[in-house]
């Protein structure tokens, strides 16, 4: 089917008169849609990427679950302008979340009029808000079952299996490029014990599993036009998991100095002040709700999420890039080795982070 005659399935109203191509994402296909003479015109129309989201069902109900809940709070709280704080998807004209053609999956979400996205944080502010933003976001959904949300990419921050995955990929060496890459390989494997702390703590049930994020990029955090938080998108990856998950990933992506595939090494390190800002936003959020295991490990998430990336990367170069789409052929040993210099840096400073988290 056309693109338009898959609009036209879903519950909108009045007449669509264009659909254009909308925003720039790296995994769906996402265009606008606009209605003519309504009272609200526009909305999101995406086509899901089923190569990398495999389970269309379990995906789509989460999301339908946690923006239903989210809805609620809203709700609860009085909260003005309430259209615009939340992803409320739009069903098929047959009450379905999602319609399938030929093994391609189409949504549609309310569009969120006047707001604006930062690639990444500019200053300070924008860290702080982003950063309180992804905590509410936890604080909102932490009286909703994780045990009622599916885990679509099972395992996705569980680093003893992305270092399983490694250790294996290192045994099949199928492009003969482990014989470059034994610094990478001997730090890694100095870090197996540090770097599973998180992990550890979790199976003893000693930090709780919570719904969170996965992907806390600024980018994914839309502010209004005084640079206020309205709204968390991009909820594919939610899942249960640990808070470090998300205050981790934030970190890691935020208070970096340098590009995730930097060539220079020396550009790459955390910058304290950054550091401090995400910090103050998220512990703002979720500070109500931390139990006393996952306050005081909190630091090591800077330390974990950059070792992670580096980890998946790494083990995509030696795979022969079948992962992560690259822009030349050394371009995921260029990305693992930047984000393990983070992971490094975040070591140098780990007394300094510690330090941050107590006094917030």
């Amino acid at each position: 089917m056309s693109v338009d005659t898959i609009a036209g399935q879903f519950n909108l109203p009045g007449e669509i008169t264009s659909i254009t191509p909308y925003g720039g994402g790296h995994i769906n296909d996402t265009y606008k849609v606009h209605c003519a003479q309504a009272a609200v015109p526009n909305y999101v129309l995406q086509k899901v990427n089923h190569y990398v989201f495999k389970d269309m069902e379990g995906l789509m109900n989460n999301i339908s679950k946690v923006s239903a809940h989210i809805r609620k709070k809203l709700v609860e709280s009085n909260i003005e302008d309430i259209q615009r704080r939340f992803l409320e998807l739009i069903t098929t004209k047959k009450g379905d979340l999602y319609i399938q053609d030929n093994g391609q999956f189409w949504r549609v979400f309310n569009f969120i009029e006047d707001h604006k996205v930062f690639d990444g944080a500019p200053n300070t502010d924008i860290a702080y808000e982003g950063a309180r933003m992804f905590g509410q976001f936890l604080t909102q959904l932490s009286d909703l079952d994780p045990s009622g949300i599916v885990e679509t990419i099972p395992n996705f921050h569980n680093i003893k299996y992305r270092l399983a995955n490694l250790e294996t990929a290192i045994k099949a060496d199928p492009r003969k490029r482990v014989r470059l890459l034994h610094e990478e390989i001997d730090f890694v494997r100095s870090r197996y014990e540090v770097m599973s702390i998180i992990q550890n703590l979790g199976e003893k049930g000693l930090i709780v599993p919570r719904i969170v994020h996965n992907d806390t990029k600024i980018n994914n955090v839309l502010f209004d036009q005084e640079n206020r938080g309205l709204c968390v998108v991009d909820l594919d990856t939610i899942m249960p998991g640990f808070v470090h998950y998300d205050f981790g990933d934030g970190i890691r992506t935020c208070a970096n100095t340098g590009a995730e595939d930097d060539e220079d090494l020396n550009n790459i390190s955390y910058d304290l002040e950054m550091y401090n800002a995400f910090s103050a936003g998220y512990i703002d959020s979720v500070k109500s709700i931390l139990n006393s295991t996952e306050r005081s490990t909190l630091p090591y998430a800077a330390l974990l999420f950059p070792f992670i990336m580096g980890v998946r990367m790494l083990t995509d170069y030696i795979e022969g890039d079948v992962y992560y789409k690259i822009n030349y052929e050394e371009h995921n040993l260029i990305r693992a080795r930047a984000q393990l210099k983070l992971a490094s840096d975040g070591e140098l400073k780990f007394e300094e982070f510690k330090r941050i988290i107590n006094n917030l």
